[in-house]
């Protein structure tokens, strides 16, 4: 009877084997052990491939939004009437370059934009302190290099016959410093990283700073130390009076708050920390950067007299640092308050104060707890830098706009910042994968 079910068995188990053998040689693919991050990379980049060869939309689209060194910055478009009868022209650049080493290219181009001819290459180089107003006519150098002692040089030169309009080009091959420089100062992708390292990294310590303050005693005893605190007061309202004679007419007032500020400094740090999370966490992070750079800066410009402005970067990067910091804040007390307060009594009672058991024994261990969620906070701050397009600046969703409002191509704009943020969200997705599985403790 067993050998009969054995042979009735035999085709299903010989099938199994087989569908085994299939994947062994790699003929079947693996579904449902592929991770979900390898499906969409490969979707992605299935569909990165066959915009790059197949679409010339899309190749200029990436082009421009990356606008990396190879693009080679245009200075200027001289059109015709710059042109003499005899082909001869010249151009001064009308904006000082800042020192160093130089090389321009010309190229001369006919009707639509036909290509006749390259000009030969003006290599020179603007020494430091060079001044602007003096003019110096600069012709073609060829592998000659010329030191300047002018900022703002003439160029010069002879068009061929047709032409229409000249571009002058900005190369950058082999000149490393400048490379990076132009890389550091790009639109595009390359402002977005920045944007978003620099605003995590301050966010940062903005939400340890006060996420530290939230666990901190919301109702102290304020009796104790009130006498020493007091005395505190009025020295210092001592010396404002001293210094400010114009607050002397206001003595009692300013009294009474300076008494009443160090009565209840106790409890200010938790209540200042959180009316600033609460605040800030309900509040749109649109919101906070457009009164950041509508609201906040042009006040902080006009009563410093054009002395301080923060337009622009500083603006984008400090309304991200704060509104992330309310965030992280409430991510760094989770951590602190996990750490049983054991740790804290220990760390105390072998004559440590609180500062240092808070630096030594109880944030080493909630950092290493609280790194996935703050993993998750780069990557929605990553997403949120297409926010600062609002305050007008060439981050990668609005050097997209750009090439949209030139091209009209809508569809291939917006697909290339599409794929750029999900490339750049999954590889920040993978890194925190990675930092995760390191710190997981042994435990678990």
């Amino acid at each position: 009877m067993k050998q009969n079910e054995n042979e009735d068995l035999a085709p299903i188990l010989s099938s199994d084997t087989k569908a085994r053998d299939r994947g062994r040689l790699g003929l079947a693919v693996p579904w449902e052990h592929m991770p979900w991050w390898v499906i969409i990379i490969a979707i992605i980049a299935i569909f990165v491939f066959f915009a790059i060869f197949q679409n010339s939309y899309y190749r200029n689209a990436f082009y421009f939004i990356f606008d990396l060194p190879w693009n080679q910055d245009v200075i200027q478009n001289i059109q015709s009437t710059k042109i003499k009868k005899d082909g001869s022209w010249g151009y001064t650049l009308g904006s000082p370059m800042s020192p160093g080493d130089y090389t321009l290219r010309v190229e001369y181009y006919g009707e639509n934009k036909t290509l006749l001819g390259k000009g030969a290459v003006y290599h020179f180089i603007i020494p430091k302190d060079a001044p602007k107003a003096k003019l110096e006519a600069l012709t073609p150098t060829e592998d000659t290099v010329i030191t300047l002692e002018t900022s703002t040089p003439k160029l010069t030169g002879k068009a061929p016959p047709g032409t229409k309009n000249i571009i002058i080009i900005d190369e950058f091959h082999g000149k490393t410093w400048r490379i990076i420089k132009r890389i550091w100062n790009a639109r595009g992708v390359m402002l977005t990283i920045k944007v978003t390292l620099i605003s995590f990294l301050a966010a940062l310590l903005v939400g340890l700073i006060f996420g530290i303050m939230r666990v901190a005693d919301g109702s102290p005893d304020l009796r104790k130390g009130l006498p020493k605190r007091l005395l505190y007061g009025l020295v210092l309202f001592g010396l404002i009076v001293a210094l400010l004679p114009q607050w002397r007419s206001k003595s009692i007032t300013l009294l009474f708050l300076i008494e009443f500020f160090f009565l209840l400094l106790p409890a200010m740090p938790y209540t200042i920390s959180t009316l600033y999370v609460e605040i800030v966490r309900g509040v749109p992070m649109l919101v906070i950067i457009l009164y950041m750079g509508f609201a906040i800066t042009p006040a902080i410009r006009k009563s410093t007299g054009g002395a301080i402005d923060m337009s622009g970067l500083p603006a984008a990067i400090i309304g991200l640092s704060f509104g992330y910091g309310a965030y992280m804040a409430e991510v760094f007390r989770a951590g602190i308050q996990s750490i049983p307060k054991g740790q804290m009594e220990a760390a105390r009672s072998i004559g440590m104060t609180y500062f240092q058991a808070m630096r030594l024994v109880i944030l080493p261990q909630a950092i290493r707890m609280i790194l996935p969620p703050l993993g998750n906070d780069l990557i929605a701050m990553l997403k949120d830098t297409s926010l600062i397009s609002v305050i007008a600046l060439p981050e990668m969703l609005q050097s997209g706009r750009l090439w949209i409002s030139r091209n009209f191509r809508a569809f291939e704009g917006y697909n290339s910042v599409m794929i750029l943020y999900l490339i750049m969200t999954l590889f920040l997705s993978l890194m925190v994968r990675a930092v995760e599985r390191r710190s997981r403790l042994p435990s678990k």
